[in-house]
């Protein structure tokens, strides 16, 4: 009982924080620099700062977004909105992101009290992802910034499911099972998500090479987390 409350308690609170923050954004968004006790620039570097992860959510959830995207966008988003229909979407986004935002140290230092070794895991793959990453993107990118955020978050969901099952206490055949069904639903999601974001550079949803694509770099994500968690 004291357990389930405390859980409670903490929601509350960090919902509230998130409705906070985002009311402060789109108070310094929409109120004139006149009345603000700040100057244009700083309030434009608060607002820039403190909507980022917001913008990096509607890059990811488009058509769902807020007033503001990571990379520029030359279409129109509600221009004949009301200011209330306005307010309604950016909310939408905004306070389920800082939400998100508030519970990650919270369930980072759990798991790290819990299990430093799956801890050590989780920081090693990520910056195994990350190095990886950026390498294929400067290899093989095209420019086309937002079709590359949408991959690579696609890629660090899969590899994160296929790490769950992996590093789960499952049975080594429910373990190949698991991540299998992973694979194979990363490489549809993949082929997918492909057809939308080259629709007219010659883009064809290969399932089979991207399933390959996604055994090499999982299963090379996932050894060489294992090399360097025993080589530390």
């Amino acid at each position: 009982m004291f357990h389930l409350r405390r859980v409670s308690i903490g929601l509350i609170l960090r919902l509230v924080i998130a409705t906070l923050i985002s009311l402060l954004v789109w108070w310094l968004s929409t109120t004139p620099f006149d009345r603000l006790p700040l100057r244009s620039p700083a309030i434009l570097a608060i607002v820039r700062i403190l909507d980022f992860p917001v913008a990096l959510a509607g890059e990811l959830l488009y058509p769902i977004r807020g007033m503001e995207l990571v990379f520029r966008d030359y279409d129109t988003w509600c221009d004949f909105c009301p200011i209330g229909e306005m307010f309604r979407q950016q909310m939408r986004i905004a306070i389920p992101t800082y939400l998100f935002l508030l519970y990650i140290p919270t369930l980072l230092r759990a798991v790290a009290r819990r299990d430093a070794r799956l801890f050590k895991r989780i920081i090693i793959s990520l910056l195994i992802y990350t190095l990886f990453m950026a390498a294929f993107f400067l290899v093989t990118g095209n420019g086309d910034r937002r079709g590359d955020v949408r991959i690579a978050a696609l890629c660090l969901l899969i590899l994160s499911a296929a790490a769950g099952v992996a590093w789960s206490n499952l049975t080594e055949r429910w373990k190949a099972a698991g991540i299998s069904f992973v694979l194979l639903l990363g490489a549809w999601s993949l082929a997918f998500t492909m057809t939308f974001i080259a629709p007219l550079d010659g883009a064809r949803p290969y399932f089979v090479s991207y399933l390959l694509l996604l055994i090499a770099g999982v299963g090379g994500a996932l050894w060489l987390t294992r090399v360097i968690e025993h080589g530390i």
